[in-house]
């Protein structure tokens, strides 16, 4: 993959994502709802900031998953409410409301699923290119 293609490639992966957790948000019950949302919210804002930048590649996803805790410890501290927020207002749909160590374990498992697939790119990337090497 060029240097050009790769931001199409992240708006690709962030619009499925994007989707993904939309119909979580509207359809889903029980485990997908409540987990699985959470899972792939880490690798959905990764592959945002991939469409705008490509530093940090291997930093990133760990930047991502701190953020996913910062959002999960203002919860702790019930910042919405020490802010005097609506629950339903955007911001405070954003930061959420309800604290849980399991949330926190979501959010390393997404961080782990962007490793995965980083790993899984490289290795496919350098199978290829040593494929077409012996090609030639």
């Amino acid at each position: 993959m060029t240097r050009k293609s790769t931001p199409v490639y992240y708006a690709v992966l962030s619009a499925i994502l994007f989707l993904t957790e939309f119909a979580i948000a509207l359809w889903a019950h029980g485990f997908l709802r409540y987990y699985v949302g959470d899972i792939l919210i880490i690798p959905l804002i990764y592959c945002i900031l991939r469409v705008f930048t490509e530093r940090w590649q291997r930093l990133l996803p760990f930047l991502v998953c701190c953020l996913g805790f910062l959002a999960e410890f203002l919860q702790y501290f019930h910042f919405v409410d020490l802010l005097g927020l609506d629950h339903d207002s955007p911001l405070a749909i954003a930061i959420g409301t309800g604290f849980s160590w399991i949330d926190v374990l979501c959010y390393i498992a997404g961080m782990g699923l962007i490793y995965a697939g980083m790993f899984l790119r490289k290795t496919l990337t350098s199978h290829q290119s040593r494929k077409e090497g012996a090609l030639s």
